[in-house]
Protein backbone atom coordinates (compact mmCIF):
# COMPACT_ATOMS: atom_id res chain seq x y z
CA UNK A 1 0.00 0.00 0.00
CA UNK A 2 1.28 3.44 -0.91
CA UNK A 3 1.94 5.77 2.00
CA UNK A 4 1.58 8.81 -0.27
CA UNK A 5 -1.93 10.26 -0.16
CA UNK A 6 -3.06 13.31 -2.14
CA UNK A 7 -6.26 15.25 -2.65
CA UNK A 8 -7.58 15.31 -6.23
CA UNK A 9 -11.18 16.57 -6.47
CA UNK A 10 -11.73 15.32 -10.04
CA UNK A 11 -9.18 12.59 -10.81
CA UNK A 12 -8.87 11.33 -14.39
CA UNK A 13 -6.84 8.52 -15.93
CA UNK A 14 -4.19 10.96 -17.18
CA UNK A 15 -4.42 13.67 -14.59
CA UNK A 16 -2.35 16.19 -12.67
CA UNK A 17 -1.93 17.04 -9.02
CA UNK A 18 -2.62 20.62 -8.00
CA UNK A 19 0.33 22.96 -7.72
CA UNK A 20 0.30 22.71 -3.94
CA UNK A 21 0.11 18.91 -3.97
CA UNK A 22 2.76 18.76 -6.71
CA UNK A 23 5.14 20.84 -4.62
CA UNK A 24 4.56 18.54 -1.64
CA UNK A 25 5.19 15.41 -3.75
CA UNK A 26 8.31 16.82 -5.40
CA UNK A 27 10.06 18.99 -2.83
CA UNK A 28 8.85 17.54 0.49
CA UNK A 29 8.35 13.82 -0.16
CA UNK A 30 11.04 13.63 -2.87
CA UNK A 31 8.95 11.21 -4.89
CA UNK A 32 10.15 9.67 -8.14
CA UNK A 33 8.61 8.82 -11.49
CA UNK A 34 6.81 5.48 -11.27
CA UNK A 35 5.92 5.75 -7.57
CA UNK A 36 2.48 4.58 -6.51
CA UNK A 37 0.14 7.15 -4.95
CA UNK A 38 -3.32 7.18 -3.43
CA UNK A 39 -5.86 9.85 -4.33
CA UNK A 40 -8.92 11.03 -2.39
CA UNK A 41 -11.55 13.04 -4.25
CA UNK A 42 -13.37 14.18 -1.10
CA UNK A 43 -16.64 12.79 -2.47
CA UNK A 44 -16.33 9.20 -1.32
CA UNK A 45 -13.75 8.02 -3.86
CA UNK A 46 -10.41 6.39 -3.05
CA UNK A 47 -8.03 5.73 -5.97
CA UNK A 48 -4.58 4.43 -6.77
CA UNK A 49 -2.37 5.75 -9.57
CA UNK A 50 1.20 5.81 -10.83
CA UNK A 51 3.27 8.97 -11.00
CA UNK A 52 4.36 9.74 -14.57
CA UNK A 53 6.41 12.90 -14.21
CA UNK A 54 7.33 14.54 -10.92
CA UNK A 55 7.26 18.31 -11.21
CA UNK A 56 7.03 20.88 -8.44
CA UNK A 57 4.18 22.70 -10.20
CA UNK A 58 2.41 20.04 -12.28
CA UNK A 59 3.00 16.41 -11.32
CA UNK A 60 1.23 14.03 -13.69
CA UNK A 61 -0.18 10.56 -12.98
CA UNK A 62 -1.85 7.73 -14.92
CA UNK A 63 -3.18 4.16 -14.50
CA UNK A 64 -5.98 5.45 -12.28
CA UNK A 65 -7.74 2.62 -10.44
CA UNK A 66 -10.79 2.94 -8.19
CA UNK A 67 -10.10 1.17 -4.89
CA UNK A 68 -13.17 2.19 -2.93
CA UNK A 69 -16.33 4.21 -3.43
CA UNK A 70 -18.45 5.07 -0.43
CA UNK A 71 -21.99 6.32 -0.72
CA UNK A 72 -23.00 9.25 1.42
CA UNK A 73 -23.48 8.07 5.01
CA UNK A 74 -26.94 7.60 6.48
CA UNK A 75 -26.34 10.57 8.77
CA UNK A 76 -24.54 13.87 8.23
CA UNK A 77 -23.21 16.42 10.69
CA UNK A 78 -23.47 20.10 9.84
CA UNK A 79 -21.70 22.19 12.45
CA UNK A 80 -22.26 25.93 12.88
CA UNK A 81 -20.07 27.90 15.24
CA UNK A 82 -19.43 31.47 16.37
CA UNK A 83 -15.69 31.85 15.68
CA UNK A 84 -13.36 32.71 18.53
CA UNK A 85 -11.05 35.72 18.61
CA UNK A 86 -7.97 33.50 18.26
CA UNK A 87 -8.09 31.98 14.79
CA UNK A 88 -5.68 29.21 15.80
CA UNK A 89 -8.42 27.71 17.96
CA UNK A 90 -10.81 27.55 15.01
CA UNK A 91 -8.13 25.99 12.85
CA UNK A 92 -7.54 23.31 15.48
CA UNK A 93 -11.29 22.69 15.72
CA UNK A 94 -11.64 22.25 11.96
CA UNK A 95 -8.70 19.83 11.90
CA UNK A 96 -10.04 17.62 14.69
CA UNK A 97 -13.66 17.61 13.52
CA UNK A 98 -12.49 16.61 10.04
CA UNK A 99 -10.45 13.77 11.51
CA UNK A 100 -13.57 12.40 13.19
CA UNK A 101 -15.62 13.00 10.05
CA UNK A 102 -17.94 15.92 9.40
CA UNK A 103 -19.84 17.06 6.35
CA UNK A 104 -20.15 20.83 6.69
CA UNK A 105 -18.70 23.54 8.93
CA UNK A 106 -20.31 26.96 8.91
CA UNK A 107 -19.71 30.12 10.91
CA UNK A 108 -22.07 32.80 12.15
CA UNK A 109 -22.01 36.14 13.91
CA UNK A 110 -23.95 36.48 17.14
CA UNK A 111 -24.16 39.36 19.60
CA UNK A 112 -21.37 37.95 21.77
CA UNK A 113 -19.14 36.95 18.86
CA UNK A 114 -15.44 37.78 19.22
CA UNK A 115 -14.64 37.60 15.49
CA UNK A 116 -16.59 39.00 12.54
CA UNK A 117 -14.51 37.58 9.66
CA UNK A 118 -12.28 34.64 8.86
CA UNK A 119 -10.11 33.20 6.08
CA UNK A 120 -12.03 30.35 4.50
CA UNK A 121 -9.19 29.36 2.15
CA UNK A 122 -6.88 28.68 5.10
CA UNK A 123 -9.53 26.51 6.78
CA UNK A 124 -10.11 24.58 3.54
CA UNK A 125 -6.40 23.73 3.37
CA UNK A 126 -6.52 22.48 6.96
CA UNK A 127 -9.60 20.37 6.14
CA UNK A 128 -7.80 18.82 3.14
CA UNK A 129 -4.75 17.98 5.26
CA UNK A 130 -6.99 16.36 7.88
CA UNK A 131 -8.80 14.39 5.15
CA UNK A 132 -5.52 12.92 3.92
CA UNK A 133 -4.24 12.19 7.42
CA UNK A 134 -7.42 10.47 8.63
CA UNK A 135 -8.18 8.69 5.33
CA UNK A 136 -11.79 9.85 5.56
CA UNK A 137 -13.41 9.91 2.14
CA UNK A 138 -15.61 13.01 2.41
CA UNK A 139 -14.23 16.54 2.51
CA UNK A 140 -16.50 18.89 4.47
CA UNK A 141 -17.81 22.07 2.93
CA UNK A 142 -16.41 25.14 4.69
CA UNK A 143 -19.03 27.87 4.59
CA UNK A 144 -18.45 31.61 4.76
CA UNK A 145 -19.45 33.52 7.85
CA UNK A 146 -23.10 34.62 7.96
CA UNK A 147 -25.53 36.23 10.36
CA UNK A 148 -27.08 33.90 12.91
CA UNK A 149 -30.58 34.79 11.75
CA UNK A 150 -29.88 33.88 8.11
CA UNK A 151 -28.37 30.51 9.07
CA UNK A 152 -31.37 29.69 11.26
CA UNK A 153 -33.78 30.61 8.47
CA UNK A 154 -31.96 28.35 6.00
CA UNK A 155 -31.82 25.45 8.46
CA UNK A 156 -35.58 25.68 9.10
CA UNK A 157 -36.26 24.73 5.47
CA UNK A 158 -34.34 21.46 5.57
CA UNK A 159 -36.19 18.15 5.75
CA UNK A 160 -35.26 14.99 7.68
CA UNK A 161 -32.93 17.12 9.75
CA UNK A 162 -32.70 17.66 13.48
CA UNK A 163 -31.44 21.05 14.56
CA UNK A 164 -29.79 21.49 17.95
CA UNK A 165 -28.15 24.34 19.84
CA UNK A 166 -25.82 24.08 22.82
CA UNK A 167 -27.52 25.67 25.79
CA UNK A 168 -26.16 26.50 29.24
CA UNK A 169 -28.89 26.51 31.85
CA UNK A 170 -29.56 25.62 35.47
CA UNK A 171 -30.82 22.97 35.78
CA UNK A 172 -29.20 21.74 32.53
CA UNK A 173 -31.31 20.60 29.58
CA UNK A 174 -31.06 17.03 28.26
CA UNK A 175 -27.92 15.75 26.59
CA UNK A 176 -27.76 14.79 22.91
CA UNK A 177 -28.07 11.05 23.46
CA UNK A 178 -31.51 11.50 25.04
CA UNK A 179 -32.84 13.55 22.12
CA UNK A 180 -31.15 12.50 18.92
CA UNK A 181 -32.91 10.46 16.21
CA UNK A 182 -30.44 8.15 14.55
CA UNK A 183 -29.65 8.24 10.83
CA UNK A 184 -30.80 11.80 10.22
CA UNK A 185 -28.89 14.90 9.24
CA UNK A 186 -28.00 17.20 12.12
CA UNK A 187 -27.54 20.95 12.30
CA UNK A 188 -25.61 21.72 15.47
CA UNK A 189 -25.07 25.29 16.67
CA UNK A 190 -22.29 26.11 19.12
CA UNK A 191 -22.31 29.64 20.49
CA UNK A 192 -19.55 32.01 21.58
CA UNK A 193 -17.95 31.72 25.00
CA UNK A 194 -20.30 34.44 26.22
CA UNK A 195 -23.10 32.06 25.18
CA UNK A 196 -26.17 32.94 23.15
CA UNK A 197 -28.19 35.90 24.38
CA UNK A 198 -31.74 35.31 25.67
CA UNK A 199 -33.04 36.85 22.43
CA UNK A 200 -30.97 34.43 20.33
CA UNK A 201 -32.14 31.52 22.43
CA UNK A 202 -35.71 32.54 21.68
CA UNK A 203 -34.92 32.58 17.95
CA UNK A 204 -33.81 28.96 18.21
CA UNK A 205 -36.83 27.90 20.23
CA UNK A 206 -39.26 29.67 17.88
CA UNK A 207 -37.68 27.74 14.99
CA UNK A 208 -38.20 24.45 16.92
CA UNK A 209 -34.48 23.88 17.47
CA UNK A 210 -33.68 21.56 20.36
CA UNK A 211 -31.45 22.79 23.22
CA UNK A 212 -28.86 20.31 24.46
CA UNK A 213 -26.26 20.08 27.21
CA UNK A 214 -22.69 18.81 27.02
CA UNK A 215 -22.58 18.09 30.75
CA UNK A 216 -21.75 20.01 33.89
CA UNK A 217 -18.47 21.50 32.69
CA UNK A 218 -18.43 24.78 30.75
CA UNK A 219 -16.44 24.01 27.61
CA UNK A 220 -14.51 26.30 25.31
CA UNK A 221 -16.18 26.86 21.95
CA UNK A 222 -13.76 24.65 20.00
CA UNK A 223 -13.91 21.91 22.64
CA UNK A 224 -17.71 21.87 22.46
CA UNK A 225 -17.54 21.51 18.66
CA UNK A 226 -15.21 18.53 18.85
CA UNK A 227 -17.09 16.88 21.72
CA UNK A 228 -20.40 17.19 19.88
CA UNK A 229 -19.01 15.80 16.62
CA UNK A 230 -17.49 12.81 18.39
CA UNK A 231 -20.63 12.21 20.45
CA UNK A 232 -22.84 11.96 17.36
CA UNK A 233 -20.48 9.45 15.78
CA UNK A 234 -20.35 7.37 18.97
CA UNK A 235 -24.15 7.31 19.21
CA UNK A 236 -24.29 5.74 15.75
CA UNK A 237 -21.78 3.07 16.75
CA UNK A 238 -23.78 1.76 19.71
Amino acid sequence: MSKYVFYAPNPTNNGFLSEEESFHACRVLRMRNGDTIRLLDGKGGHFEALVDVIDSKKTSYSNLTLLEKQEKPAYQIHLFVAPTKQMERMEWMVEKCCEFGIHQIGFFISKNSERKELKGARLEKIAIAALKQSKNLFLPQIRAIESLKSVIEAAKKETRTQSFFAHISNPPVNTLHKQIKLNHSYNVFIGPEGDFTPEETQLFLQADFVPFSLGKAILRTETACIATTHAIHLLHEI
